[in-house]
C-alpha cells in the first residue's frame, strides 16, 4: 500500500499562493466539507461539481476565498472543483462530511491558487487521477459511505475522527455563519435585500417547481426565505440583453427571455392553479403564509433533473442573478450559478418567520401598525391575512389585507353603469392587488363601491365632470408609483370570498367590503 503524505489546508494555500512556475503539483489532503454544489455540465464533455473544505489550519474569521491582497492570509475555506466525464463518478457530500482526496492538482491561475480534482481513469500522460473517500459527519462510522479509493489505514481513521471532533467545535464559529461576511465581501442576501442585476447568493426553501407552460422547456422554482421582495414600479422592466457584455450570458438566456415574453409570474396557492380554483382542503400547514415566493427561472438546456432541487428542499443558490418584469423581481440562473443542496433550515430564518407570524406582520414594506394608509375599514381589530393565505383558504371566508393596487379595470370613464332595470348609476370595477406573497383580482361594486368612493356620486362618467375628476384623482393616489424607492401606497382592504355557481361551473369571487378611502 502506498505511503501517502498529506498537507493541511493552510499548507496547500501557502504553497500555491506563491508562483511556482508552470509545473503542476499534486497533493493529498483531508478536509471537512462545506457547500458542495449539485453536479452540472461544462461547455465540453465533462461534468463538474465544486466543494469547499476547511480544517484546523484555516481561519475562523470568515475570510472570503482570495480576498486577502497578499494571499498570505489563509481563507476560511478552500474551493476545489471536481471534473469527470461520468457525472455519477463525482462525489456528492453533505455539509460536515469528512473527505480524503488523493492527487489534487494544485496550481496558480491568474495569480490565485486553484485546486482541481480530475476523477476517473488514468490520465494519458501517466498520472493517476484524483481518488476520494467520503466519511459521514453525522455518525462515527469507520467506513466511508462513498469512495473511489479503497485504501484505508488506521492513520486514516484517526484523522477522520480528529476532523469530526473539530467540525463539532466549529459550528459556532463566524466562518460557518451564512450571513457573516468579511469586510463587505459576502454576497449572501435575503430576498428583501436583493438589488436588480447583481450576482448574489441566496439561502432558501423551494416551495414549488415546475415547467412553464408555453415555453420551450423553461423551468421555474419558487423560493422563500421569510422576507418580502421589494415592491417596484409596475412600469419597470429590465432586459437580460442589457447585461450581456459583463455577464457572459448564454444564448439560452435570451431564448428564455423571449419565451417568457416579459410576463409577470404568480403561483396562486402553489398546490392549485389560478385564483378561481377552490382549495380542496384547508390551509396546508407546510406552506409558509408570510414571505415572498421569488420565481427563479432557468432554461431547459441547463437542466439535469436528477440535480435540480425539489419542493420542500433547503438550498443555497450561488451566483444567482435577477431581472425585473413589470415590477416583479425574478431570479435567473446563469452559467455561473450553482445549487448547493441538502442544506438545513437556518435558525435565523425560522426565528424571524416565527416572530412575523406572532406579530402578524403580513407585510415588511407596509407593515400594519407601523405605517399609515389612505383607506380605513370598519373592522380595525380584524386579524390581517396575506393573499397567499386567502387563496389557500376555503370559502366562504372574510379577510383583511394590507396590499398595493397594481392596476384596475375598466377605464375610469366606464366605472359607472346603469343598474339593471333602473335609471340609477352604480360603480363596478376590479382592482389587481399585490402583497409580498401573491396577487389577486378583487371586485368592487354596488353599495360597497359607493362606500369606498364615498365622496364621489355614481353618475355618467363618459363626459367631463366633477365626479370624474375626483375619481381620477382618487385612482391616481391608489396606483401612482413615485419611484423605485417609494412605492404606491399600501392600503387596508376587507375582502370576502364566496362561490358563484351555475349549471356549468363554479367560480370563486373576491369582493371588497366595509372599506373607504380617506384621502
Amino acid at each position: 500500500m502506498p505511503d501517502y503524505a498529506y498537507k493541511t489546508c493552510a499548507e496547500m494555500w501557502h504553497d500555491r499562493a506563491r508562483e511556482l512556475g508552470a509545473e503542476k503539483q499534486y497533493v493529498n489532503v483531508y478536509g471537512i466539507v462545506k457547500d458542495a454544489t449539485a453536479v452540472s455540465k461544462t461547455r465540453g464533455s465533462d461534468s463538474k461539481m465544486t466543494l469547499k473544505i476547511y480544517d484546523e489550519t484555516t481561519t475562523t474569521d470568515a475570510v472570503v476565498y482570495g480576498s486577502a491582497d497578499d494571499l498570505e492570509t489563509v481563507p476560511s475555506e478552500l474551493s476545489l472543483t471536481f471534473f469527470d466525464q461520468n457525472p455519477y463518478e463525482l462525489p456528492r457530500p453533505a455539509d460536515g462530511d469528512v473527505i480524503r482526496i488523493h492527487r489534487v492538482q494544485a496550481q496558480t491561475f491568474q495569480g490565485r491558487p486553484q485546486f482541481i480534482a480530475k476523477t476517473g481513469s488514468m490520465m494519458s500522460y501517466g498520472h493517476s487521477k484524483t481518488a476520494w473517500c467520503l466519511f459521514s459527519g453525522r455518525d462515527d462510522s469507520e467506513t466511508p459511505y462513498a469512495q473511489s479509493s479503497v485504501n484505508l489505514t488506521p492513520a486514516d481513521l484517526k484523522r477522520v475522527q480528529e476532523l469530526r471532533r473539530y467540525a463539532k467545535r466549529a459550528t459556532s464559529m463566524p466562518f460557518l455563519n451564512e450571513f457573516n461576511g468579511a469586510s463587505g465581501q459576502s454576497k449572501q442576501r435575503r430576498i428583501c435585500e436583493i438589488k436588480q442585476e447583481e450576482f448574489f447568493d441566496l439561502y432558501c426553501l423551494i416551495l414549488d417547481a415546475h415547467f412553464v407552460e408555453g415555453t420551450d422547456g423553461s423551468y421555474v422554482m419558487l423560493v422563500w426565505d421569510g422576507t418580502d421582495a421589494p415592491p417596484l414600479p409596475p412600469s419597470m422592466t429590465t432586459s437580460l440583453s442589457q447585461q450581456r457584455e459583463e455577464m457572459r450570458l448564454d444564448e439560452t438566456d435570451f431564448e428564455l427571455e423571449s419565451a417568457l415574453d416579459k410576463r409577470q409570474f404568480y403561483a396562486h396557492g402553489f398546490d392549485f392553479r389560478g385564483q378561481d380554483a377552490v382549495p380542496e382542503n384547508e390551509i396546508n400547514s407546510t406552506v409558509p403564509l408570510i414571505g415572498s415566493a421569488l420565481p427563479v427561472f432557468m432554461h431547459g438546456a441547463k437542466l439535469d433533473m436528477d440535480e435540480v432541487p425539489q419542493p420542500g428542499e433547503w438550498v443555497k443558490i450561488r451566483n444567482l442573478n435577477t431581472q425585473v418584469v413589470r415590477g416583479q423581481l425574478q431570479g435567473f440562473v446563469r452559467r455561473e450559478t450553482a445549487f448547493i443542496r441538502n442544506k438545513q433550515p437556518l435558525p435565523a430564518i425560522m426565528e424571524a418567520y416565527r416572530l412575523r407570524k406572532q406579530q402578524n406582520l403580513v407585510s415588511s414594506w407596509g407593515a400594519p401598525g407601523h405605517s399609515t394608509t389612505i383607506t380605513v375599514t370598519k373592522h380595525p381589530n380584524m386579524r390581517y391575512s396575506t393573499i397567499r393565505e386567502m387563496l389557500m383558504t376555503k370559502p366562504p371566508m372574510r379577510h383583511k389585507l394590507r396590499v398595493i393596487v397594481r392596476g384596475f379595470s375598466p377605464d375610469i370613464v366606464e366605472m359607472c353603469q346603469l343598474a339593471k332595470g333602473s335609471k340609477k348609476y352604480e360603480f363596478g370595477c376590479r382592482f389587481r392587488v399585490i402583497d409580498g406573497t401573491d396577487s389577486v383580482d378583487v371586485n368592487l361594486y354596488g353599495d360597497e363601491a359607493a362606500q369606498f368612493f364615498h365622496n364621489v356620486t355614481p353618475t355618467d362618467l363618459s363626459k367631463p365632470s366633477t365626479a370624474r375628476e375626483r375619481l381620477t384623482n382618487m385612482m391616481a393616489k391608489l396606483t401612482v408609483h413615485e419611484s423605485v424607492e417609494e412605492s404606491a401606497p399600501w392600503i387596508d382592504l376587507c375582502v370576502m370570498q364566496y362561490i358563484v355557481r351555475s349549471k356549468k361551473s363554479s367560480k370563486r369571487v373576491f369582493q371588497v367590503f366595509s372599506t373607504s378611502m380617506i384621502a
